[in-house]
């Protein structure tokens, strides 16, 4: 090989990775964001589905079930005046709702996690197509699940109780322009029962939903 074709390869070559670099750092600065929402969402709605699924497990097992996580008060002709919460069954339930729902996170698919190509450079037209750019779950930390009571009319002078659960996560990705925390709120109804008469106003153990 001469040196003048030594000498074109090496410009050639020069003007490749160039035009990479340029690209590169094009898309973090422009795309980028744009994709990271993208796998935020995707997170967000993974995650969010495996609190369901775990909280579903939890009530088709039998585990939440109104009667042993309240105790409604009656008075001398039969009207509820109080709810007063199970708070060491609430305990009980709460450590066994968080490590099933460490669980299910802990097989969040990344497959479905990667981000296509096609939905961060023309999503107008090719939304969900080409290669996906990888993601990759690095940490999953579940920070807390609270009881809360929620009342809204069931028919005439009958009102239904309901129990949710709060619970908060934390998911660190890694795609390939850096790492993001997604943290996910998820509300979900565990129990429920219909109130005859008046609504109680005394609540022990759990504070009614705003």
């Amino acid at each position: 090989m001469t040196f003048e074709r030594r000498d074109k390869l090496r410009s050639i070559l020069a003007a490749v990775l160039t035009v990479f670099a340029v690209l590169t750092l094009l898309f973090r600065m422009k795309l980028a964001p744009l994709a990271q929402r993208l796998v935020e969402t995707q997170v967000s709605n993974q995650a969010s589905d495996a609190i369901n699924d775990a909280i579903a497990e939890q009530i088709a097992a039998g585990r939440l079930r109104y009667a042993d996580m309240v105790t409604l008060e009656t008075d001398q002709s039969g009207a509820v005046t109080a709810i007063r919460a199970n708070m060491e069954r609430l305990n009980l339930l709460k450590t066994g709702i968080l490590d099933c729902v460490d669980e299910k996170l802990d097989h969040l698919s990344v497959e479905e996690l990667g981000v296509p190509i096609g939905s961060v450079l023309l999503p107008e037209l090719f939304s969900g197509r080409g290669p996906k750019m990888p993601v990759r779950v690095l940490a999953v930390r579940t920070s807390d699940a609270t009881f809360r009571n929620g009342f809204s009319a069931a028919g005439i002078n009958q009102t239904r109780h309901s129990i949710y659960i709060d619970i908060q996560v934390t998911v660190t990705v890694l795609t390939w322009s850096g790492t993001c925390d997604v943290d996910v709120d998820a509300t979900v109804a565990a129990a429920e029962t219909v109130i005859v008469g008046t609504v109680p106003t005394t609540y022990f153990g759990m504070e009614e939903q705003s």
